[in-house]
């Protein structure tokens, strides 16, 4: 299956399509297929007062902040000699189109997002929230990496920025995504039981015969059979030892 990694950004407190300033996908196929674009019909204007983004959002994007002489923020504009203006600067009905078009077909990919309640909210609404107006190759449901994450008890990945990009970047976020489910994928892995390892449990409550070591070779090959069987079907863990 397809795996799609989104990541978008935008204003909290608007909901709307105007809340959207750009969105960022990309997908584990090789290459890579990448889509970013910048949403022109975002409201600039109600980004002036806010807290975070015109520091740690703005400068990513294609727009000319003014700021008094105190430091605070006048006027947000969009630049339009910015080459990123020209070469990703979209409207929200062009997004759509182009998005409809990144997911082809009628089969849903497998779509991951990191805290992503928000991010595909606007994926979603682009289609005006309905269902059967948006395309069904376009993901209706998604997994999110941080539940996942402590669904698992993983750490947080550590990434180096420079192989990903700059953070609150859509694109380089969504890349991040990517890493961040690779990272989930080797945990997973490595706390998955080895079939001997299961086997051997197998053995050891099934019957008080002879150690695993001097179990005869069919009986052995039998707990082994049995072991793959279960781990194909189920996900097994160690259970966690309770600290002291």
């Amino acid at each position: 299956m397809r795996h799609v990694y989104l990541d978008t950004e935008f204003d909290p407190r608007n909901p709307t399509l105007t809340g959207l300033l750009s969105i960022g996908l990309t997908d584990d196929t090789f290459p890579a297929a990448d889509y970013y674009a910048v949403n022109t019909d975002a409201d600039l204007h109600a980004l002036v007062d806010h807290s975070f983004i015109p520091d740690h959002v703005l400068p990513h994007l294609p727009v000319k902040v003014t700021r008094w002489s105190d430091g605070t923020v006048a006027d947000i504009a969009w630049d339009t000699d910015h080459p990123d203006y020209e070469q990703h600067g979209r409207s929200a009905a062009q997004i759509a189109d182009e998005v409809a078009a990144y997911f082809p077909g009628d089969t849903e990919p497998e779509l991951l997002a990191d805290w992503g309640k928000d991010d595909i909210g606007y994926l979603h609404r682009l289609f005006g929230n309905d269902w059967n107006r948006m395309p069904p190759g376009v993901p209706r449901i998604f997994t999110d990496l941080e539940v996942w994450r402590r669904q698992l008890g993983a750490p947080l990945p550590v990434l180096q920025r420079d192989e990903i990009g700059d953070v609150h970047h859509a694109l380089a976020d969504a890349r991040y995504n990517r890493a961040f489910h690779t990272h989930l994928l080797d945990f997973q892995k490595e706390q998955e039981v080895a079939v001997g390892v299961l086997a051997q449990c197998l053995h050891t409550v099934q019957s008080q015969r002879p150690n695993w070591e001097t179990l005869p070779g069919p009986q052995r090959q039998h707990h082994l059979n049995a072991a793959r069987a279960l781990l194909a079907r189920y996900e097994i863990r160690p259970r966690r030892q309770a600290s002291a």
